[in-house]
């Protein structure tokens, strides 16, 4: 027996749709293979096709006249892949993926058959990865969480512990609470866990919503005893208890113990129901009703003709609309910055191996800067020629307290060049012990100086479009804050740093 006519039309429309988004897919199977907080994601379109076969009998009755919604969503999702594709922001083409599949889901089964199915067509979107900036500013918070909590565990053991920044000083041995240990490897999958776990349990819908924000306490009070354990191994043992084959294991304990957590909560909110009953009874796979199919005129052959034509519109666009590359503007390199402060004694700085793999920027410079006086003052700057596929940079907050500095206070502030042009930028206090310094940073994007990152984003996506650019440069100046002279000489100075430079930064960051 051959298949139904149904289901031809439904293969063209994956293959199509694969061929589509082919970039997107493939972008999408380097993230989950390339970082390690997010190895799970290739679990999750597995878990989707499970509870679709669990519930297939539902589902199967659940389908209905075609809709125009399909249509109207295929559309949606090829406009985020031509987006995507300008703006070399693979998280748009990743959302237009599974706008696209729940496209095809209303259009050749209708509504009903979307709404049978929301839970795992939804569920794919814990397989998108968050974009860069994101995970990097999450892991700053994260850090500061984790190394405060760690440190207040590690003095409960009667350890003499100080904590600077993300440093944790244990006398003879100094921990540092990196990007790696920050609890981000075990917040993604733990949290694609605890939602699927809430929509297994059979409880009320108030409790399925705590087990969800349940996960975000759990990792980071874990991480924390993790950190907390490995500081009082290193004092007991030394330091080869963090890292190696030990630090992984330790990793894979406190992951394991996060689960164990996670249903202590179900278990609680089971012991308290009624009738009571047992964690394992209130788990189980969904029994799904069936949807009543929904009713239309159009035919299965129009809409598959449709959204196979749609597809085929959006993939001419995406090869012609995007064939053209970003334009990279003429500079000067940064090599030439240290000649612009005539007159002052400078040592340029060479770059971290590690900060230089992760940034990948295409010119930088770090530099220190000394006045015949006696003032200094430290720069750096990093150039992208074009923000695409995760290169990006780590905003100076995060990389901070990595060196042992505290914030110990952040503003931003809104001013205007010499040219009267909008400048706002990031004003931090850092403190390391007795010693302090000034932090000025801004992103200069194309002619705007601004200081915050999600403001960054959107004139990065605007102007990719616009203009075909997505070139820029992140710039950092910082100068001790004397005793003497207290933090107002040290703004003086750092203004007069930008007056100064505002006469020759267009020729290494264009405007």
């Amino acid at each position: 027996m051959g298949f139904p006519r149904w289901a031809y039309f439904v293969l063209t429309g994956v293959v199509g749709l694969t061929v589509l988004f082919w970039d997107a897919i493939g972008n999408l199977w380097d993230r989950w293979g390339g970082q390690q907080e997010l190895s799970h994601s290739y679990f999750i379109p597995i878990i989707s096709a499970w509870l679709v076969w669990t519930n297939r009998d539902a589902i199967r009755r659940s389908i209905g006249a075609p809709s125009v919604w399909g249509a109207s969503a295929i559309a949606a999702a090829g406009l985020l892949l031509i987006l995507g594709q300008l703006t070399h922001i693979y998280v748009i083409q990743h959302i237009g993926l599974v706008i696209a599949i729940a496209g095809l889901v209303a259009g050749f089964g209708g509504t009903s058959l979307l709404r049978a199915t929301a839970a795992p067509v939804g569920f794919l979107l814990f397989a998108v990865p968050p974009p860069f900036w994101l995970i990097t500013v999450l892991s700053w918070k994260f850090q500061q969480v984790s190394s405060v909590l760690g440190v207040w565990m590690i003095q409960l053991m009667d350890i003499p512990v100080y904590l600077s920044g993300n440093v944790i000083d244990l006398g003879d041995y100094k921990l540092q609470v990196a990007e790696a240990c920050s609890g981000l490897r075990y917040l993604f999958p733990f949290l694609s866990l605890g939602v699927m776990t809430a929509y297994l349990y059979r409880g009320a819908f108030w409790q399925k919503i705590a087990i969800v924000l349940a996960t975000f306490p759990i990792t980071i009070f874990m991480n924390s005893f993790r950190i907390a354990v490995t500081g009082a191994l290193v004092q007991a043992y030394g330091p080869q208890h963090a890292e190696g084959a030990l630090h992984f294991f330790e990793g894979w304990v406190v992951f394991v113990l996060c689960m164990l957590a996670l249903f202590a909560v179900i278990a609680g909110f089971s012991f308290f129901s009624k009738p009571r009953r047992s964690a394992l009874e209130a788990l189980g796979a969904p029994d799904l009703k069936p949807v009543a199919p929904s009713r239309g005129r159009l035919k299965l052959p129009v809409m598959a003709g449709g959204i196979i034509g749609a597809m085929a519109v959006f993939f001419v666009l995406s090869q012609t609309l995007t064939t053209d590359s970003l334009i990279i503007p003429e500079r000067k390199t940064f090599a030439g910055i240290p000649a612009e402060f005539p007159g002052l004694r400078r040592q340029i700085k060479p770059m971290d191996p590690t900060v230089a793999e992760v940034l990948g920027a295409d010119d930088t410079i770090v530099v220190n800067f000394e006045t015949p006086d006696g003032k200094i003052f430290n720069l750096y700057m990093a150039y992208l020629e074009a923000q695409r596929d995760g290169r990006s940079w780590h905003s100076p907050r995060q990389c901070i307290p990595g060196g042992g500095w505290q914030i110990a206070s952040h503003d931003i502030k809104k001013t205007t060049t010499s040219s009267g042009a909008p400048m706002t930028y990031n004003r931090l206090i850092i403190q390391n012990r007795d010693a302090r310094q000034l932090v000025y940073y801004w992103y200069d994007q194309r002619g705007r100086k601004v200081a915050n990152e999600f403001t960054m984003k959107f004139w990065l996506i605007f102007d990719a479009v616009v203009k075909k650019r997505s070139d820029g440069a992140l710039i950092r100046l910082i100068t001790p804050v004397s005793n003497d002279k207290g933090v107002e000489a040290a703004d003086a100075y750092l203004q007069g740093i930008i007056t100064e430079m505002e006469e020759f930064l267009p020729d290494y960051v264009p405007e």
